[in-house]
């Protein structure tokens, strides 16, 4: 291979305008994922309950005890997340 084929080196301002943009997509991308986790924290505790009506014939019973779990389930979620961000934030300050 020659010479020709490596890419050019950034200049610093255009590597800390890539190092922003690639921290906002992850940011984006960390947003979607935390909210996609609590979603379907709820939405699989609905499938459960529904199954479970279904199986003993009991109608909204176990969807509501299923609902109200996903929620309890999705907050933990987020609360965890949270956590790793406070710990992310309190390494960064004791710099």
């Amino acid at each position: 291979m020659s010479g020709d084929d490596q890419k050019p080196e950034r200049s610093g301002a255009e590597t800390r305008g890539h190092d922003d943009v690639v921290a906002a997509r992850n940011t984006i991308a960390s947003e979607f994922t935390t909210s996609g986790d609590f979603l379907s924290s709820i939405v699989a505790g609905m499938l459960l309950g529904l199954g479970a009506d279904y199986l003993f014939n009991t109608r909204p019973v176990f969807v509501v005890i299923g609902v109200v779990a996903g929620f309890g389930v999705g907050f933990y979620k987020l609360w965890l997340a949270s956590a790793v961000l406070e710990r992310e934030a309190e390494r960064l300050r004791g710099r």
